[in-house]
């Protein structure tokens, strides 16, 4: 927010020490700072990036996106980037960069002669993993495939027991009836 403006600071030296001036800007300066507050609110409104709950409404209207109620605010805003993002030629680097700048912390791994990409992410975060999702069906062409791991970490300060079992043999029968 922009610093507020004194009225008191835009008056010439003459009216220092009168008090109907005195009087008028005390009253007056409360009405300035809400327009000045009303002026950054708009002003913000205007980028996606920074904008409130009304600017992201905003921008979903003009786009055309029916937003789900229950939708937290980034979310909101992670759909009207992608909407508003350029037609770009989708490169692996331009992917790379994307991911860099929506703040998901994952890795590209690309087998072109397989047509698959392995998504390596790190993130405790639902609905970052949603959508990275989304931005990979988006932006991968349609032959090519791919798969995402969340190694996520975590930490504790008790006892933590891990343990393996193993399948050696079973048997499936589709057979029916007591046997």
């Amino acid at each position: 927010m922009a610093e507020l403006m004194r009225l008191r600071d835009l008056t010439p030296d003459y009216y220092s020490d009168i008090y109907d001036m005195d009087v008028i800007l005390q009253v007056e300066q409360p009405l300035l700072d809400d327009l000045q507050t009303i002026i950054d609110k708009s002003k913000n409104n205007h980028f996606i990036v920074i904008a409130d709950e009304e600017g992201v409404s905003l921008f979903e209207d003009l786009l055309g996106i029916n937003h789900v109620i229950g939708q937290d605010l980034e979310t909101r805003r992670y759909n009207v980037i992608m909407r508003l993002l350029p037609p770009k030629p989708v490169t692996m680097v331009y992917l790379r960069e994307l991911l860099a700048a929506l703040n998901i912390n994952a890795e590209l791994i690309v087998d072109g002669h397989n047509f698959h990409v392995d998504v390596q992410a790190k993130t405790t975060d639902n609905t970052a993993m949603q959508r990275l999702t989304v931005l990979l069906k988006r932006f991968l062409p349609a032959n090519m495939t791919f798969t995402t791991f969340n190694f996520q970490t975590t930490s504790t300060n008790g006892v933590a027991n891990v343990g393996t079992d193993g399948l050696y043999s079973t048997t499936i029968s589709n057979k029916g009836g007591s046997e």
